[in-house]
This record gives C-alpha cells, structure tokens and sequence, in this order.
C-alpha cells in the first residue's frame, strides 16, 4: 500500500480548471494559426518563407488579441461577482433584520396577550 492521499475536491477544481484552461488556449493558437494561413493563402505574391513568417505574425496577433480579450473579460467578470455578492449580502443582511424585527413584534404580541 502507498502512503499517499486522495487530493482534497480543491486541488481536483483547479486541476481541472486548469487543464479545461490549457484545453481552451490550445483550441484559440490552433483557430488563430488556421485564420492566419487562411488569410495568407489568398495573397499569391509571398514566397514561402514569408508566408510562413505572414502566419506566424498573424496567428501572433490574433492571440494577443484573444488573451486581451479573455483579460477583459476576466476582470469583468471578477468585478460583477464582487458587485453582486455586496448586493446579495445587503439584501441578507435585510432579510436577517426584518426577520429578527418580525420575532420581536411577535414575541411582544405574544407577552401582551399572556399578561392579559
């Protein structure tokens, strides 16, 4: 037997994460480099060395507008769930006082009517 222990559902989250992430940028450079030799299979002035050096600047190009793209949309995203958690506590914190007020007023009618 091996004295080694099962990953806590943490560490197996973002391995996951992680791998899906690695998955998904593999999948962005092999449509960024397709689009480029798309786009330079039209041009029939180009040798091919500068073919492949037009490929690589525009695949290049493309990927850094893709990580631009998925940054913005990073923070975005990070930005709304902080936004939206300060609201969701607000609204808890009325929902727990509203609550604590109506057993108040319930337990104040409830001695009111025990002390009748």
């Amino acid at each position: 037997m091996t004295d080694r222990q099962a990953p806590d559902s943490r560490t197996v989250q973002a391995g996951i994460a992680s791998l899906e992430g690695y998955l998904l940028w593999q999948g962005e450079i092999d449509r960024a480099r397709a689009e480029a030799e798309a786009c330079v299979e039209v041009l029939d002035w180009p040798t091919t060395a500068q073919r492949e050096e037009l490929v690589d600047l525009l695949a290049r190009r493309q990927l850094d507008l893709s990580r631009m793209v998925i940054t913005r949309v990073a923070e975005r995203s990070l930005q709304l769930r902080r936004d939206y958690q300060q609201r969701y506590d607000c609204l808890k914190r009325r929902v727990v006082a509203c609550a604590l007020a109506l057993v108040a007023v319930l337990a104040l009618v409830s001695c009111l009517l025990l002390a009748r």
